[in-house]
């Protein structure tokens, strides 16, 4: 008994001095053509999360009245300003146009979490583009080298691939002009104070990003 107690006390050690065994990570595929050097700005949705504390003692509404949620002055000002936004209950509304109603502009219900872009396309935070579409098409898919590697905030552990597409289009993108949409303004803050990026390096997806 204290023979096999013995033995498998001594194969137990020499297991564990055994060195690990290292596998050399499979090639990536490659990125496609180089396309340049661009601007590089960010965008993101006004969210009512990220206000400050304020009394909701403003009704925004629907084209048919009827009430659609109650937010503070402020943040009904910047939704009409912005087109767009993202309740605290997490809906995402956007400016339905002018109306008669008590308060206008008025809002609509937009089903996509984060909004659409050009096309209706659904905005993804930390892949969407804003583009100029005289040199980027509309859905082109992109691989920027600064973005591959970085920690992608909101989330753990999550690494960004490079990866992204053209999903939309702004009145001030112009030429070699990219505006990345990050979903939330805290998010920009961290990202920016990340990476110091005013410019980057933009290549066509490729196999890398199909």
């Amino acid at each position: 008994m204290r023979l096999g107690v013995a033995l498998l006390a001594l194969v137990t050690l020499a297991a564990c001095k055994q060195r690990p065994v290292f596998h050399d990570a499979p090639p990536r595929a490659a990125a496609g053509a180089l396309r340049g050097t661009y601007a590089l700005t960010y965008y993101w949705l006004p969210t009512e999360a990220d206000q400050p504390a304020a009394p909701a003692n403003t009704i925004i509404y629907d084209r048919t009245c009827q009430p659609l949620a109650r937010v503070s002055v402020a943040f009904a000002s910047e939704l009409a300003t912005s087109g767009a936004g993202k309740l605290v209950d997490d809906r995402m509304i956007t400016v339905d146009g002018e109306c008669n109603c008590k308060r206008s502009p008025c809002f609509r219900i937009v089903e996509q979490p984060w909004g659409v872009g050009a096309g209706n396309r659904p905005l993804v935070p930390f892949r969407s583009l804003a583009v100029d579409r005289n040199l980027i098409p509309i859905g082109t898919a992109l691989w920027i080298e600064q973005l591959d590697g970085i920690d992608i905030p909101g989330t753990f552990p999550t690494l960004h691939d490079g990866c992204v597409v053209a999903d939309d289009i702004g009145g001030r993108i112009t030429g070699e002009h990219i505006d990345w949409f990050v979903g939330r303004q805290p998010y920009y803050l961290e990202l920016d104070k990340l990476l110091h990026l005013s410019q980057v390096t933009v290549f066509d997806g490729g196999d890398r990003c199909p």
